[in-house]
């Protein structure tokens, strides 16, 4: 599984790096990759499916793994599956049976007629309607309405529980306000834990409570920086040692190309998308340069770890890197003039990298034969 989140991984960076204006389709030993504006799956994958885009709409009978990320996910199976990661701003699962959820994004749902071992939620608003054995959720508004027979732990100021909801085992609740429990679950079993005390008001609670789902959201991006930083330096390790190599003469000059490339990109896209026969070309612009502006940080946190630790591993000044740019765009407002920064400098580095290339003659100091 690790081979091929890293593989995916190479796959996307390659098609940055590379100027590569089209979707990915790519399948190899029973795994399949996807990235694309839309995906759409509706054929069996006998391992696992990696799927990247805007929609993700997975229909096919996976007997793998299930990882997929973009705007809006979809999944659904009749067939098991092994386990389920997704990350998206509206996540949706209604699969007939799943080893292991993980799911983390805005809205996220996992539908009645969904059957998984462990189902850990994290996001703005969750619903959990399904059975589990046990199910972990972090959000600012939960609502539950499955079964589950294991425990079950909430971490939410705003929590609904459903009719139809049963608990078999421990009912662990984290908040500000205890809930109001429905006959069905047994008191005893129930432990809420107060996140502060009873004399703060309400709108510290609530900023509180959401502050620990922030935390696990940080962590993970800290995470993610790290390995990714990781796989491009396996993947194009000269490329970054020869950037930081000249990162002091060149950073103004790329700083100057990615601002212009930040505003003269989105203003020709969207000028595409208005001609039919160039709507596709508009699209694939815009996506390429949304994941550009995605990995932004950690190219330039990747630069800046081989450029400020020249004489350390090459993946551990990387990885030091990214980890220290992520963790510095969680400070209010530096954010901002952080994210621009890694932003300018990484558009411009594939500006450089776009630009027509004039072919040399031979070397005017060459011995003639």
């Amino acid at each position: 599984m690790k081979k091929l989140i890293s593989a995916a991984l190479c796959v996307i960076t390659m098609a940055l790096l590379a100027g590569t204006a089209a979707g990915i389709n790519m399948d190899s030993a029973g795994n399949k990759f996807d990235i694309a504006g839309s995906v759409m799956a509706d054929q069996a994958v006998e391992g696992d499916y990696i799927a990247f885009g805007n929609t993700v709409k997975l229909e096919a009978g996976v007997k793998g793994d299930i990882i997929a990320a973009g705007r809006s996910i979809i999944i659904t199976d009749e067939n098991a599956v092994q386990n389920i990661f997704a990350a998206g701003q509206n996540i949706t699962v209604r699969a007939k049976s799943v080893r292991n959820i993980y799911a983390a994004g805005g809205d996220i749902t996992v539908g009645s007629g969904t059957t998984a071992g462990g189902v850990y939620l994290v996001g703005a608003m969750v619903n959990f309607g399904g059975v589990a054995t046990d199910v972990t959720v972090a959000a600012p508004a939960v609502t539950v309405d499955g079964t589950i027979y294991g425990n079950l732990v909430i971490r939410s100021d705003h929590i609904t529980f459903g009719k139809n909801v049963t608990v078999d085992g421990h009912v662990t609740i984290y908040g500000t306000v205890k809930p109001e429990l429905p006959p069905n679950i047994d008191e005893s079993k129930v432990t809420f834990r107060r996140v502060i005390h009873s004399g703060k008001d309400v709108e510290q609670a609530v900023s509180k409570g959401i502050s620990r789902a922030k935390v696990i959201s940080a962590v993970v991006c800290v995470v993610t920086a790290v390995l990714i930083a990781l796989v491009l330096t396996l993947l194009r390790g000269g490329y970054f040692k020869a950037r930081a190599a000249e990162f002091d003469k060149r950073a103004w000059k790329m700083l100057l190309w990615g601002l212009l490339a930040f505003i003269v990109v989105p203003v020709v896209a969207l000028a595409c998308l208005l001609t039919i026969f160039v709507m596709p070309v508009g699209l694939i612009v815009l996506m390429l340069y949304a994941v550009i502006l995605y990995l932004a940080p950690v190219v330039a946190g990747t630069v800046l770890g081989r450029r400020l630790l020249p004489k350390t591993n090459g993946y551990l000044a990387a990885a030091l890197g990214a980890g220290a740019v992520s963790l510095l765009l969680l400070v209010p407002y530096l954010k901002i003039l952080l994210f621009l920064a890694a932003a300018f400098y990484t558009l411009g580095l594939a500006v450089i990298c776009l630009r027509p290339r004039r072919e040399h003659g031979p070397d005017k100091h060459e011995p003639r034969h």
